[in-house]
């Protein structure tokens, strides 16, 4: 298995050695106050990463290191990385003795993928070899026609998994009819898990149509109800994220909104203050009681809580993306 690490922008990427510093935060009392006594939003991804590291200690235990850098935005065009922070970058993996990954981001319009392009332009000019993360089809067809020497990895926004997910309580009355369901309640709970599973790879004319793009590998999120994958494993590479994953994502930023309501609403080419590097927002979900977060127009969850499955071997995968803070 290959580990990758992954920093959205040089601010965070030149903060590597403290993003990596194991902290026992059981013998820093403020540190332990914060992390289990307050839910300030702060904090919540540098609490993350501690936690995620001591998981991570154990992984790299059996000998994994890292070996690859992702580097890029997946969640705002606002917050695309300049050609010249794409030549630092791939200039740092490669003094690390590292593989080099560039993350595009989704839902990008003409000025997006404008940016997108000056970087392949100046990933070509240093002669670089790299993976390219796609999250936007405009961006697959650009590597298609112009950069068919770069690497494609299909990226998580583009390949649909069940997120927000409502279960039925074990010990609880179904809420539907039950005279003519033939099934036990054991049956239907473990059909639900299956299908909530399930994935786009799943549905063959899209799994046919990126074979006929050539496209053999795909990164995913960790799900808490698994990943409905193949005994072939699709014959592509699979990468997952640890120990972000995102819910929801789009065009409209709330976290913009906080300063400019109008934001929240419309969607606009114009220049962004970027809150989003100063703090982070709650949203409240009434039916979920999972521990959400707001940063950008990205909503993320960490997947802690049910990440050893795919850690521990139970699942089979060929790439674990380690991100030590929100992608943004």
């Amino acid at each position: 298995m290959e580990l990758a690490l992954y920093f959205p922008n040089m601010k965070s990427l030149s903060n590597m050695e403290e993003a990596l510093r194991f902290v026992d935060i059981t013998k820093i009392p403020q540190l332990f106050s914060i992390a289990f006594m307050h839910n300030d939003t702060n904090y919540a991804d540098y609490v993350v990463n501690l936690k995620s590291l001591n998981i991570m200690q154990e992984l790299m235990k059996s000998g994994l290191e890292f070996s690859r850098l992702y580097f890029g935005q997946e969640f705002c065009q606002n917050l695309i990385p300049s050609p010249n922070e794409i030549e630092q970058s791939y200039y740092y993996s490669r003094q690390l003795g590292w593989d080099y990954t560039y993350v595009t981001g989704g839902y990008l319009t003409a000025p997006g993928l404008e940016k997108v392009r000056k970087n392949f332009e100046k990933l070509k000019e240093i002669g670089a070899e790299v993976d390219v993360i796609f999250n936007d089809w405009g961006v697959l067809r650009i590597l298609m026609r112009e950069y068919p020497e770069f690497g494609r990895w299909m990226g998580r926004l583009l390949n649909k998994q069940t997120r927000l997910n409502l279960y039925t309580i074990p010990q609880h009355i179904l809420p539907v009819l039950g005279e003519e369901l033939h099934d036990s309640v054991d049956e239907i709970r473990q059909k639900q898990i299956r299908a909530y599973a399930d994935t786009s790879l799943n549905n063959p004319e899209f799994y046919q149509a990126l074979l006929e793009w050539g496209i053999q590998n795909v990164d995913m999120d960790i799900m808490a109800q698994g990943i409905l994958r193949p005994d072939d494993g699709w014959h592509m590479n699979l990468g997952l994220y640890f120990p972000w994953s995102f819910l929801a994502t789009g065009r409209n930023c709330a976290t913009c909104g906080t300063i400019n309501p109008y934001r929240t609403y419309q969607i606009t080419d114009e220049p962004c203050s970027r809150p989003c590097q100063k703090y982070n927002c709650t949203p409240e979900f009434r039916d979920y009681k999972l521990n959400v977060m707001q940063r950008g127009p990205g909503i993320f969850t960490n997947t802690i809580d049910y990440a050893m499955p795919y850690l521990n071997g139970v699942f089979q995968y060929e790439r674990l993306v380690y991100e030590p803070y929100i992608p943004l």
